[in-house]
């Protein structure tokens, strides 16, 4: 117990020096908050903390009240294919007014046992990105020599992503590269056009600690940055409630506020439904941003997100008396 305190001190520690020495400069890729929950989605390395085979459908909107807001449809999943290794990946659908982006990718996890109920997972993946601009939508005078006769711009992009994560029980530490290479910034006409990616990184820390017999908490840390772009940092807090129900407060540092709420309606079957509002600027009136996912998952584990068996085997059920029978009859044989 002592080791996995100093783990966990450890691992808050190296988040805060991070915040404190990177410079906050938001992603070129979506984000999300229902990570907390389904972790695969931040880091395709936690395939096989908790379950076999999950499968997850995603939506989000942002800034409802606005036209042309961001929408993103994501469908990923993962399955055991050998002991310790994982075979998963994410189709993803992101559009914001003229411009689309769709990303298809494969991810491969090892998992290796450490010790008694510690882990270190790889992960290792390949992306494909096609991206357009439809400038056919673009308010403007399309009898321009710089529009006539084009529209759109399209580009297509292979990228890779890196995972790491260290598991001890419910204690999780990782680190991760979400976009590997940093492709050529050049914006050309036509179907040679190249789109900028940057190098992301990403480092995340979370614990779950139980509480009683019904009640554990989940404390989550995310920093994700890319280069030239503003950090992202989001601050979670979520309570689980008889190994079936969460409810979740998350804070980020670009003055937003998400509430969130799931669970497992049925065996294997989940779902979570998540509000995030915000603070001045774009946030006034927008009509903040909805998402929603829905899942399954296949699992044999002792630890899952909404069942550890070590915390039940400590509950006690009240054990209803049982009135006694008649006595039996003797009869005495003459």
């Amino acid at each position: 117990m002592r080791n996995r305190n100093y783990t966990i001190i450890l691992g808050t520690c190296l988040l805060g020096f991070l915040l404190q020495t990177l410079p906050l400069q938001s992603q070129q890729l979506p984000v999300s908050t229902h990570y907390t929950f389904n972790r695969y989605s931040l880091d395709p390395a936690f395939a096989g903390a908790y379950d076999d085979a999950a499968v997850y459908l995603n939506y989000r909107r942002d800034w409802g009240n606005i036209s042309g807001s961001p929408k993103t449809f994501r469908l990923n999943g993962y399955g055991k294919v050998h002991d310790k290794m994982f075979l998963g990946g994410e189709i993803m659908a992101d559009n914001t007014d003229i411009f689309n982006r769709v990303k298809v990718g494969l991810n491969y996890t090892y998992r290796l046992q450490m010790a008694n109920d510690q882990f270190l997972s790889f992960a290792m993946g390949g992306n494909f990105y096609q991206s357009v601009i439809r400038l056919d939508q673009v308010n403007a005078d399309h009898d321009d020599p710089l529009l006539k006769d084009l529209d759109r711009i399209t580009g297509s992009n292979f990228n890779a992503n890196f995972g790491l994560v260290y598991n001890w029980n419910h204690f999780h530490l990782g680190l991760g590269l979400p976009v590997l290479f940093r492709t050529k910034d050049a914006y050309n006409k036509g179907a040679d056009a190249k789109f900028t990616f940057d190098r992301a990184f990403l480092m995340h820390i979370s614990n779950r600690f139980t509480l009683d017999e019904l009640w554990q908490l989940q404390l989550f840390g995310v920093f994700q940055k890319t280069n030239n772009l503003p950090a992202v940092i989001d601050i979670s807090a979520t309570a689980f409630y008889d190994d079936t129900y969460h409810f979740g407060l998350m804070y980020r540092n670009n003055n937003a506020l998400v509430l969130g709420l799931g669970g497992e309606l049925i065996d294997g079957f989940v779902i979570g439904y998540s509000y995030e509002m915000g603070f001045g600027g774009v946030y006034n009136g927008s009509g903040g941003a909805h998402e929603i996912t829905v899942g399954y998952r296949i699992t044999t584990k002792k630890i899952t997100h909404f069942y550890d068996a070590d915390a039940r085997k400590k509950r006690t059920t009240p054990v209803r008396p049982v009135k006694p029978g008649p006595k039996p009859v003797e009869f005495n044989r003459r």
